[in-house]
């Protein structure tokens, strides 16, 4: 799915802070779940930023505020038993916050995060939007059911 909105408001966390989260996340008691999701997403953000760089294409920065609405989509899906896009309203919502004109979303299930990258750059819809020149910020929200990954990526720029 692809969505355009004209005009810019100001970008969301950078990754910096994320890291930063991730590494008092990681010593704080009791949190090794949260940084265990915090690094499966950051995991698919290196995951596609190798791909788009081998293809001669900028890294995408990570968007944590935008990543909690992804990972309530993906919930959603893992609830219902299969995959879904957002509507455009849904999208326009979560992006609103932030600066961006072009969106999109990719959505999947899967054992691994790396077998979804792989379909994911294996369709010919989804490996545009990660390969699109566009967009330079991604969201990811990964919800773990049983032995199956349900994710969203949504991308912006």
């Amino acid at each position: 799915m692809v969505l355009h909105r004209s005009g810019h408001r100001a970008w969301s966390v950078t990754i910096d802070l994320v890291l930063a989260g991730l590494l008092v996340a990681g010593y704080a008691p009791g949190r090794a779940d949260a940084a265990d999701r915090i690094g499966r997403r950051l995991q698919m953000v290196s995951l596609t930023n190798v791909d788009r760089t081998q293809h001669d294409r900028n890294a995408l920065a990570f968007q944590a505020q935008v990543s909690r609405y992804a990972k309530e989509h993906s919930r959603a899906m893992a609830r219902r038993g299969y995959i879904f896009h957002s509507t455009e309203e849904q999208l326009r919502a979560a992006l609103g916050d932030v600066r961006w004109s072009l969106g999109g979303e990719n959505v999947g299930v899967g054992g691994s995060l790396d077998s979804l990258q792989r379909a994911f750059m294996a369709s010919k819809l989804h490996r545009q939007n990660i390969l699109n020149k566009t967009y330079d910020h991604m969201a990811v929200g990964i919800v773990k059911s049983d032995d199956s990954m349900w994710i969203t990526v949504i991308f912006s720029g």
